[in-house]
């Protein structure tokens, strides 16, 4: 009898799960760091992550809760479990509603320019007007909603090239282009400040030369304070450090990447160089990887960084730093 009240409850519990349409899914990571330079200074250290997705759906309406857990079970600050994004996701007519906290990743318009950190009770609202698709964007700051921060976008396929403008009054306005010609793909975006000696530019090509995908990235900015993404899908060093603050003495970046796939494994080099002010000096730096999926379902990449030190004054001596990382993910 108690087998068969255990296996109706979990049968009504499978499918009360069933008929919400609620999706758990995830990824998780351990990374292994040694490093040192060329003062004598070596250390290494770890660092775990898993991250849980959970996502919930009627009809047009879905409901998204992202969950970062990080060093879990230690004191250290910015340990243990972090709301990465929470939002609601429905349409009210032609119109698309997303309302909550989230963040833009570095593919969006303006992604290796600015750190996209995710906004408080942000709404976005986008309907299609004929081939385009237009948008209003607003965010709380500060505890109240603040509509000279908020943005209008437009975005739209002309002749198999994505055109993308972002507005937001008295700031700046960031157009891009992405496409591809002759085998060659392109991607370039301009933030255009209201400020004075205040633009930014990225652009990025790439194509493939036999078995090789090459590509080309740079970013050039009129001031070293500008560029605070920290979290850059494309560059092996970025403009800004941790918690998106803008690196001292550095306005540009960058870098050459060849990758190459060799019997299920693929190997990068990326090559390139911080770009320094008037005072400073460039700092140069390459990375080498090779990433693997393993028989077991889980992903190792090993990493070889060697990156000379931003913010150096013209004629004074850089610091050389090598870094050695294994990590090991998967995805579930």
């Amino acid at each position: 009898m108690k087998k068969q009240i255990i296996a109706a409850a979990v049968a009504t519990s499978v499918s009360a799960i069933a008929m919400a349409d609620i999706s758990i899914s995830g990824n998780a990571n351990y990374e292994y760091f040694a490093k040192e330079d060329t003062t004598g200074f070596k250390t290494n250290y770890g660092d775990t992550e898993v991250n849980l997705f959970v996502k919930g759906k009627t009809g047009d309406t879905t409901v998204v809760a992202n969950f970062e857990i990080d060093e879990a079970g230690t004191a250290a600050a910015g340990t243990g479990i972090d709301v990465e994004d929470l939002y609601i996701a429905s349409k009210i007519g032609d119109i698309n509603v997303k309302a909550g906290d989230f963040a833009s990743g570095t593919t969006a318009l303006g992604g290796e320019i600015d750190n996209g950190s995710r906004a408080v009770n942000k709404v976005s609202l986008s309907t299609k007007v004929g081939p385009a698709t237009v948008g209003y964007h607003v965010s709380e700051s500060g505890g109240a909603y603040n509509t000279d921060g908020a943005a209008i976008t437009a975005s739209m396929n002309v002749a198999g090239v994505d055109l993308s403008i972002k507005e937001q009054s008295d700031s700046y306005t960031l157009m891009g282009a992405k496409g591809s010609v002759a085998g060659v793909n392109y991607r370039i975006e301009n933030w255009d400040s209201d400020s004075a000696d205040s633009d930014v530019l990225f652009y990025e090509v790439g194509t493939k030369f036999g078995g090789l995908n090459v590509s080309y990235a740079a970013i050039d900015a009129d001031a070293a304070s500008l560029v605070t993404e920290d979290d850059s899908s494309i560059f092996a060093q970025e403009m800004a450090s941790a918690s998106a603050a803008p690196k001292a003495g550095v306005d540009g970046v960058n870098q050459i990447t060849v990758s190459t796939d060799v019997d299920g494994t693929t190997l990068t080099l990326k090559a390139g160089e911080l770009t320094g002010i008037a005072t400073k000096q460039d700092a140069a730096f390459y990375q080498i990887a090779a990433k693997r999926k393993l028989a077991s379902g889980a992903t190792i990449n090993v990493s070889y960084d060697d990156y000379e030190t931003h913010d150096i004054t013209t004629g004074s001596t850089m610091t050389d730093t090598q870094v050695f990382e294994i990590d090991l993910s998967v995805a579930f």
